[in-house]
């Protein structure tokens, strides 16, 4: 082997020597990206996680709040519905009331004789009167303008005993012994008219007069809750006046 062989040949050794250590060294540096790579990975899911970990915990939180204001909402509804169902009883129970006192109060009270008494000074007895008015009434011309009634009063006075009076609130009761015509018609209940004459009173008063039959007048009121009775007035003819009570007279206890 020449000398220019031998150089050529320790050149290629060097070089040789030198390629494998640059192939180790390069092959180390590969190694240490790759594991710097791998912790670099790792580290990355590693807080990859830990930030997604507060996210889910968001969610889960907002879930549970959602669920809870659902549910706080339902409750709110159930005892709104129970109050309007409560304030609803109420008001029908109390309408219920209400309609109940005014039945009550609009009720239309019995209609009977209107008793009146009074202590006779001179006797020491007790004077009575029962009395009713008239159910309709008659409008007379001038000068008795407006509503003229009738009234049936039975009377007791120890000094007089029992008397009936007929008697209109104006106007002129007209009748005379010498035409006939002094009488009036009452009718009881479903019974016959019957005529019932009558006296004018000693004071001259045209708007009273007593009837003479009065016993059997007064028998008739006992037993009727309907009386009807014509009187002869003056420029008016004989208008009917009618009378009703839910009860018959009952003449009370002396």
């Amino acid at each position: 082997m020449t000398e220019e062989e031998k150089k050529e040949f320790e050149e290629f050794l060097q070089w040789k020597k030198e390629n494998v250590a640059q192939a180790k060294a390069d092959e180390k540096d590969l190694t240490i990206s790759s594991d710097q790579e791998s912790e670099e990975d790792a580290q990355e899911e590693t807080e990859n996680g830990k930030r997604n970990i507060p996210s889910t915990i968001g969610w889960i939180l907002a879930i549970a709040l959602l669920v809870i204001f659902v549910f706080v909402r339902l409750l709110d509804s159930v005892s709104t519905t129970q109050e309007k169902s409560e304030v609803s009883s109420n008001v029908v129970e109390e309408a219920d009331a209400l309609a109940e006192v005014e039945v009550a109060t609009t009720e239309p009270s019995k209609v009977t004789w209107y008793i009146s008494t009074e202590k006779d000074e001179m006797t020491d007895t007790k004077n009575i009167w029962a009395s009713i008015t008239s159910d309709n009434y008659i409008s007379q011309d001038f000068p008795y303008e407006g509503m003229t009634r009738a009234t049936i009063t039975v009377r007791y006075m120890k000094k007089y005993g029992f008397d009936v009076l007929i008697g209109i609130s104006q106007g002129q009761i007209h009748g005379s012994k010498y035409n006939g015509d002094n009488y009036i018609t009452a009718r009881f209940d479903e019974g016959s008219p019957k005529r019932y004459y009558f006296n004018e009173a000693s004071d001259g008063s045209s708007e009273m007069v007593f009837l003479s039959n009065h016993s059997e007048f007064i028998k008739r009121c006992k037993q009727a809750k309907d009386i009807k009775i014509d009187i002869p007035i003056w420029q008016e003819g004989r208008p009917v006046f009618t009378f009703h009570v839910d009860e018959p007279l009952e003449w009370p206890k002396e």
